[in-house]
């Protein structure tokens, strides 16, 4: 009795890994998307008006972030959307046929006991306690041309 309690306790942390592991993923996922999303709508309307470029792509990926499964309002408002010329310095214009970076940083909750402390403290990423609840900052990053 005592080999099978010993055995099933690093079953279930394995099991329990494998489960916040692909949920990880599966946001890692939707982040991606969310980030294409966003800068394809903001190619379209940024050679017009630069700041309404930017707030419309921002909505984009915020309403992305938020509809993704397992997303909810409390992560999606740890969404920030970074416009850059040349990756590092930021931009205000844009004319047709420039190259910006659109660089989307969103906040995943990691919901499985146990596995969410190890998984915190593990990430050499960005990272966000707030109360009891861990975040990891997924990034994705994507290159656009004005139109």
């Amino acid at each position: 009795m005592i080999e099978f309690v010993c055995a099933c306790v690093p079953l279930l942390l394995l099991t329990l890994a494998i489960v916040q592991l692909s949920l990880l993923w599966s946001g890692k996922s939707a982040v991606d998307t969310a980030a294409h999303l966003a800068a394809r709508k903001f190619a379209r309307v940024a050679r017009d008006d630069f700041r309404k470029a930017r707030e419309t792509a921002f909505l984009e990926a915020f309403q992305a972030c938020r509809n993704r499964l397992g997303g909810s309002l409390g992560s999606a408002a740890m969404t920030a959307l970074d416009i850059t010329s040349d990756g590092e310095r930021g931009a205000d214009r844009a004319t047709a046929g420039d190259a910006l970076c659109v660089r989307l940083t969103h906040g995943v909750e990691l919901i499985v006991p146990w596995i969410d402390r190890i998984l915190y403290h593990l990430s050499p990423g960005k990272k966000i306690r707030v109360g009891d609840h861990y975040y990891l900052m997924l990034q994705s990053t994507r290159w656009v041309t004005v139109e």
